[in-house]
């Protein structure tokens, strides 16, 4: 806590203490021996797009029930860290949130997970430790590192990103297995979305790894949200694809895609998931639609 009369802003309190923590790992990690890297026991998939106002959370929340309902057992990151919403589109009111994983007395994510609506686990963002891009490398690496521990509860781990091409956005991307972009029909969603995916495969490529994973799979994929019908989804993505292999010789899989629906609207508004306010609706089916080709990928 910050004594009265101190000069030093909540933020800095905030950044001193994650960067005490920093110290101790650093200490622990030249201590200890060198061991093998530790093998991921559940795939961690990320999820960005390229501007706000697609989608992309409300996204993620319902793909979590969906994938619920496919027994599979789902941890929800809420790492849009100072614009946090995924528990609100759940209709929560968190009593711990992600500030609580640094600090003397730091709390594991396991401990802050949540039961959320529709079966799954939910990782409440932070809505005041700042955003954080303004934390510097080894900060961050902190935090990625330590989003990591609820994959042991976990079959599938997700990460709501933050929108934009950002540095934490390409940092949650390359720690992921899977990175997927959710991105609407709109001209300006189409072109922000093929930005991101540009920057990450070239990320990529710079850093030695590759936009293929070990069976071939790619390791980049797309969600169009908000599509009028099939054959726009799959226009959409014809459209990114085709530029994504001209240009950059990656080969862009669509995931899925989800129909424009007054549905979700309606749903949002209620501060209660679509697939379970609306489950026959035609959103809800295209998220069931999306789950399978997600377990599909992830080989479980």
């Amino acid at each position: 806590m910050t004594q009265l009369g101190s000069s030093q802003t909540p933020r800095d309190d905030q950044a001193t203490r994650l960067r005490a923590l920093v110290g101790r790992l650093d200490r622990q990690r030249s201590a200890a021996p060198e061991s093998q890297p530790r093998l991921r026991s559940a795939p961690v998939i990320a999820i960005a797009s390229g501007k706000g106002g697609v989608g992309k959370t409300t996204t993620c929340v319902n793909l979590a029930i969906a994938l619920a309902r496919h027994n599979r057992k789902v941890t929800l990151l809420d790492a849009d860290l100072g614009m946090a919403n995924a528990d609100v589109l759940c209709g929560m009111m968190p009593a711990e949130r992600l500030e609580r994983i640094v600090g003397p007395d730091a709390r594991s994510l396991a401990d802050i997970s949540i039961d959320a609506p529709g079966g799954f686990k939910l990782v409440p963002g932070s809505v005041g430790l700042g955003r954080i891009e303004e934390l510097n490398n080894d900060e961050q690496e902190v935090l990625i590192s330590r989003l990591i521990e609820v994959e042991r509860q976990s079959d599938l781990v997700m990460i709501d990103t933050s929108a934009g091409l950002g540095d934490s956005v390409r940092r949650f991307m390359r720690a992921a297995d899977l990175g997927l972009i959710v991105a609407s029909p709109e001209p300006t969603s189409i072109a922000d979305a093929y930005a991101l995916i540009k920057v990450l495969v070239q990320t990529r490529s710079t850093s030695g790894s590759k936009a293929v994973d070990g069976a071939g799979r790619p390791t980049i994929g797309l969600i169009v949200n908000q599509a009028l019908n099939e054959k726009e989804a799959h226009s959409v993505h014809a459209r990114m694809a085709g530029v994504a292999e001209r240009f950059l010789n990656y080969r862009l899989p669509l995931i899925g895609w989800v129909r424009l629906d007054k549905k979700v609207r309606m749903a949002v508004r209620k501060r209660t998931p679509y697939m379970l306010s609306a489950p026959r609706c035609n959103a809800s089916r295209d998220m069931n639609k999306l789950a399978r080709s997600l377990i599909e990928w992830a080989g479980r």
